[in-house]
C-alpha cells in the first residue's frame, strides 16, 4: 500500500510540475472502456488481442461445456486475482457455478494458457503515435509450488523478479512492439505465458489478460529492489505517466470512469448468456466467444 501512495504522490507532484490536470489520468485509455457495462471489459479486450495470441475464453454459461481442464472462471473486470477460480474438473465446476449465481458480476471462462513462464509487461506509452514506449518493465511471476497458478501479490508461493535486464534494447522494442499490436494504450499491464524468454521475444506466447485500470508496475514487488532502486523507477514512470495525460485529446463529454468502475457490480443481477441460435453446444476449446 505504502508504494500505490508514493507512487499516487509522485504523480501529483509531476502532473503540477508539467502543467497536467491530474484527473485527466482516468481518461488515458478512455477509448477501451465499455460505457455499456461501466468497467474495461476482459471480453471486450480480449477481441483486440491477435488470433495467434488470444485464449479460448467466453461469458460463463452452464452451455459452456470445456474440453480440457484445468479452465479459469473469473469476473469480467476485477483487480489483483480478486474472485479468480481455477476449476480443475467438471464436477468441480457443476459446483462452482452453483456457488457463483448470486454473484452480481458477469463471470467468463477462459482456457488455461500453455507455457512455463509468466510475465508481466508493463509500459507506460506517452506519445501512442511514435512507435516507442516510454517506460517498459518484464517481471516473471515465479510459482514454483503449481503448474497452473492464479499468481497475485496475496499468492504466497508467488514471487516476482524483474527481468527487464535479460533483454537487450532491441529486444524489449519487439516486445513493446507487440503491446502496440493489441492496442495504443497509455498505460497498461499485459500477462502473457510463454515457454522461455526467447520465445517471449519471437512472438510465441499467449494472452491472459490486459490490465488498463490501474495497472501496478509487478517490478516494483521485486524482492531484491532497494529503496533507491524502487523510488529511481516510480520518479522516472511517473513523469512519463504525466507527460501521457497531458498528451491526451480533449473530448467534450469524458467518461466518468472512475465511478462508474467503483460502482461495478452494485445492485445489478447477475447477467447470463444464452445458449447460441444454432443449436450448437458452445465448447471453450473451440475458441468460442458469445457477445
Amino acid at each position: 500500500m505504502h508504494i500505490t501512495i508514493i507512487m499516487v504522490v509522485t504523480y501529483i507532484l509531476c502532473c503540477a510540475r508539467t502543467g497536467t490536470a491530474p484527473w485527466r489520468y482516468w481518461q488515458l485509455n478512455a477509448r477501451y472502456f465499455s460505457a455499456e457495462h461501466g468497467i474495461f471489459s476482459k471480453l471486450s479486450l480480449d477481441a483486440l488481442i491477435p488470433d495467434r495470441w488470444r485464449l479460448p475464453q467466453s461469458i460463463d454459461s452452464d452451455a459452456v461445456i470445456p474440453t480440457t481442464y484445468p479452465v479459469f472462471l473469473k469476473p469480467e473486470w476485477g483487480q489483483n486475482a480478486h474472485g479468480i477460480h481455477r476449476v480443475d474438473d467438471a464436477e468441480q465446476l457443476v459446483r462452482l457455478r452453483a456457488s457463483l449465481r448470486s454473484e452480481p458480476q458477469r463471470y467468463l471462462i477462459q482456457q488455461a494458457a500453455p507455457g512455463k513462464r509468466e510475465y508481466e509487461i508493463f509500459s507506460i506509452d506517452a506519445n501512442r503515435s511514435d512507435g516507442k514506449h516510454d517506460v517498459l518493465s518484464i517481471t516473471e511471476a515465479v510459482n514454483d509450488r503449481e503448474q497452473f497458478p492464479i499468481n497475485s501479490k496475496n499468492n504466497r508461493h508467488t514471487r516476482y523478479v524483474d527481468i527487464s535486464k535479460q533483454f537487450s534494447a532491441e529486444q524489449q522494442d519487439i516486445v513493446a512492439a507487440y503491446l502496440s499490436q493489441v492496442g495504443e494504450f497509455g498505460i497498461s499491464r499485459m500477462s502473457v505465458r510463454a515457454d522461455s524468454n526467447e520465445e517471449l521475444v519471437a512472438g510465441n506466447f499467449h494472452v491472459i489478460e490486459i490490465n488498463l485500470f490501474l495497472p501496478m508496475p509487478i517490478n516494483l514487488l521485486d524482492r531484491d529492489y532497494s529503496w533507491e532502486q524502487r523510488w529511481k523507477f516510480i520518479r522516472s514512470a511517473m513523469m512519463s505517466l504525466a507527460k501521457a495525460t497531458r498528451m491526451i485529446t480533449p473530448v467534450e463529454n469524458p467518461q466518468p470512469i472512475f465511478a462508474r468502475m467503483m460502482l461495478y457490480g452494485r445492485g445489478k443481477s447477475r447477467a447470463t448468456s444464452t445458449v447460441t441460435t444454432n443449436n450448437t453446444t458452445p465448447k471453450i476449446g473451440e475458441h468460442y466467444i458469445q457477445p
